[in-house]
């Protein structure tokens, strides 16, 4: 056990926590975006997933892992006159729900905010040991 460890598993929950509110607000961006990309589907909601850093023993080490994941679900509407329709006169959009992107962005931002008062917490101990440490 290293003395920074908790420093670093809290880095690593807000670097996660980061990615997760920048994943929510492009996802609210692209809310009812119509436009098709190279696929010839429009954006894909996605979506962050956490995973536990193992040590050499795989054991959890307090750290997280971050990883973005499409979840390529769409609404479709007849649109004959839309610019984005195809053939058949239907428009597709991403399956995005803004309320759900709004709760995930306000929870994602706790979060992160939770792990910098954990650092700031794990800093002031330390300070306090190495002052205790100077004076005895």
């Amino acid at each position: 056990m290293g003395l920074f460890n908790g420093v670093d598993a809290a880095a690593s929950a807000m670097s996660a926590e980061r990615l997760r509110m920048t994943v929510a607000a492009e996802n609210l961006a692209h809310a009812g975006d119509t436009s098709r990309g190279p696929d010839g589907l429009p954006y894909a909601r996605q979506r962050v997933i956490f995973k536990s850093v193992l040590d050499q023993q795989g054991q959890p080490d307090g750290r997280v892992e971050s990883q973005v994941v499409s979840s390529p679900r769409y609404e479709r509407r007849i649109e004959p006159g839309h610019p984005d329709a195809d053939a058949d006169g239907v428009v597709m959009t991403p399956s995005i729900d803004p309320i759900l992107e709004l709760t995930d962005l306000m929870i994602a931002s706790k979060s992160y905010d939770s792990n910098a008062n954990a650092v700031r917490g794990l800093m002031r101990l330390h300070e306090s040991a190495l002052r205790i440490g100077q004076s005895g």
